[in-house]
């Protein structure tokens, strides 16, 4: 059951007042009751991810705490509240702990673990899930609110790329700081598919081994990584060790072996962040500069995978375009770094240019 209409009817709320999705606006005057009724069960709702209508959500917890204890890493307590309407309310208890090597060592307010295991959310989409990982704002500053936005929509390019990637939800989150005699703000963030129902939507298994390498994952989807990665000029990530890419054990008709799926891109040029810098081994000054960090295959091959990729210009294109969240400055620098990797696409030397100049 996905929620789409903002104007649903209390009844159908009620059914599904303790998922994380329920709220996406409020309701009219018509379809206010006074005493909701309570049923004796919880209605699951299905598509968690395939909505693009953002959720509103209300996270209440001591912020100050929270951003004074984040290098630690310990869950503190939290309170998820859904809010239907003035009369219906319900809140259930949550817990959040910082993530993200960066951003946890740096941001004034980090990127979060959202535990709900001992929430009492009652969903069979969320049976057996622990966690989801939450993406908030870093700083106060305005820019760091298109930097949620811009990070946002990479999740979404790579998801018209292909299915092995991480789905995500945009949120409207309102923050209650108990810390600071209950100031409110209110900010974008979005959750990310949890391990779990990503694996599971794909039959496969999240792999914990540190011992793979480039060579020993599927050869397409690691091609498929590492052009993706050079398109939105992405350095941080290996597969030894698992930085930033998730590896699943896939065995499908059309893909078997391990599949790396990469994530957190604030490092990448597409989103520019004032704090990401490339490696000093790399030999490039900024992250706005493309280094192409994938293995080496043979000419023909770099070819075809480069030639995949260019049906999805216009589409990645309409997808900036028509994101009414992010200003129009913020489009067109997305959009204009996207067009300069498709014009490199057009050199009848860019694999040998781009590619084989640089891969591993």
């Amino acid at each position: 059951m996905v929620l789409k209409s903002k104007f649903c009817s209390m009844k159908h709320l009620i059914s599904v007042a303790g998922i994380i999705l329920l709220i996406s606006g409020p309701v009219t005057a018509q379809d206010k009751i006074q005493s909701p009724p309570v049923e004796d069960t919880i209605s699951p709702l299905e598509g968690l991810f395939d909505v693009e209508e953002p959720l509103h959500l209300t996270m209440k917890f001591d912020i100050k705490k929270f951003q004074k204890t984040r290098r630690v890493g310990n869950y503190q307590e939290a309170e998820l509240i859904n809010q239907s309407n003035d009369t219906f309310r319900v809140s259930y208890p949550v817990r959040v702990k910082a993530r993200g090597i960066y951003r946890k060592a740096n941001c004034a307010t980090p990127p979060f673990f959202l535990n709900i295991r001992h929430s009492g959310l009652k969903t069979e989409e969320l049976k057996g899930i622990r966690r989801i990982k939450t993406v908030i704002r870093c700083r106060p500053a305005s820019s760091y609110e298109d930097y949620v936005l811009k990070e946002y929509l990479i999740y979404r390019i790579y998801n018209l790329i292909t299915p092995l990637s991480y789905r995500t939800r945009l949120v409207r989150l309102k923050l209650i700081d108990t810390g600071r005699k209950n100031i409110e703000s209110e900010d974008w963030a979005f959750l990310i598919e949890p391990d779990e129902m990503m694996a599971a939507r794909l039959g496969a298994k999240v792999v914990k081994s540190d011992r793979l390498t480039m060579r020993t994952v599927n050869e397409n989807v690691m091609d498929q990584v590492a052009l993706f990665q050079y398109m939105i000029g992405h350095g941080d990530y290996s597969v030894t060790g698992r930085h930033n890419l998730k590896i699943l054990a896939v065995l499908t008709p059309e893909i078997s072996g391990f599949a790396p799926v990469p994530y957190d891109f604030d490092y990448s040029g597409l989103v520019n962040t004032v704090y990401a810098a490339p490696r000093e081994s790399l030999g490039i000054s900024s992250v706005r500069e493309r280094i192409y960090l994938g293995p080496c295959r043979t000419e023909n091959v770099h070819q075809e995978k480069a030639d995949s990729f260019k049906q999805y210009k216009e589409e990645i294109s309409d997808l900036i375009l028509n994101f009414e969240y992010l200003d129009e400055d913020g489009k067109m620098d997305m959009v204009g770094y996207i067009d300069s990797f498709f014009n490199e696409l057009e050199d009848d030397n860019f694999v040998e240019r781009k590619i084989l100049s640089t891969c591993n």
